[in-house]
This record gives C-alpha cells, sequence and structure tokens, in this order.
C-alpha cells in the first residue's frame, strides 16, 4: 500500500488544478491508494477536493487527514475517508505540533506531490525535509 503526501502553500494562485489531477492519477496508476494531507491552507483544501472527485473513478483510494492535535478545526470532514491523530501526539505544543504533523507525514509517505513558489514558510521546511529522505518528490 503505498501513499502520498501533498506539502504546499496556503497561497497558490497560479496552481494548475489540470497538472494536480494528473499527479493524482499517476501515483494511482502507480499503486498509491492512500492519500495524506494536513487540512491547512489554500493548497491542502485544493489537493484533498481532488482526490475527494476522483474517488468516483478510482473507489479504491483513500482521502485522509492527519490531525496535528485533538481541537484541530477540520474543513470539510466529510470528504475524508479518515482521520489520524498519531499515537503520542498529545504530548507536543500546539506550536510544535504542526511541525511533528508535516515530518510524519513525509516519514509515512513514499511519494510527495509539492506546489512551492517561495523559499519561506512550513510548506518549504516540510519540503526540504522530504528531500532530506528517500521520498519521490513531485513538484506541480
Amino acid at each position: 500500500m503505498k501513499t502520498a503526501v501533498f506539502i504546499g502553500h496556503n497561497e497558490c494562485y497560479k496552481l494548475s488544478t489540470d497538472n494536480l489531477n494528473n499527479a493524482i492519477i499517476d501515483c494511482i496508476n502507480n499503486g498509491v491508494t492512500r492519500f495524506l494531507s494536513g487540512g491547512q491552507g489554500r493548497f491542502d483544501r485544493i489537493s484533498a477536493n481532488a482526490v475527494f472527485k476522483l474517488k468516483r473513478n478510482f473507489p479504491n483510494i483513500k482521502n485522509i487527514l492527519v490531525i496535528p492535535y485533538l481541537s484541530f478545526n477540520i474543513f470539510e470532514k466529510d470528504i475524508f475517508d479518515e482521520v489520524i491523530f498519531p499515537e503520542d501526539f498529545e504530548k507536543y505544543h500546539f506550536k510544535t505540533a504542526i511541525p511533528q504533523r508535516n515530518k510524519y507525514m513525509v516519514n509515512n509517505s513514499d511519494i510527495a506531490i509539492c506546489y512551492i513558489e517561495h523559499s519561506w514558510g512550513n510548506a518549504v521546511k516540510t519540503f526540504k525535509y522530504a528531500q532530506k529522505t528517500n521520498i519521490k518528490i513531485i513538484k506541480l
């Protein structure tokens, strides 16, 4: 069972949804059945909605939200097949929980679908972390 994670900025005005959909479909055609989202920012929302829509044609895929803390505000909960709160995450302060959640998603994925346009923010930190691992990176 292969897993992909979405990594990207809150602002993604130049994002091509066709390129995103093609990247997701390519992942599915290469055995990915699980898609992880952090549920924060516009890229996460667009990506999670894309997976949700593609489930019509690929009913075996799973749209999974990974939350950093239990009081996390979940957008559009109905589009997700599963919500994961990683084991032992209650020990993290809410400010450190998000970067830890991002590392958790990278560490539990085979592929990262990334939309990175500038050099600052948590998305860039997560992208750089992913580059240091053996994960395959798809840049949109």
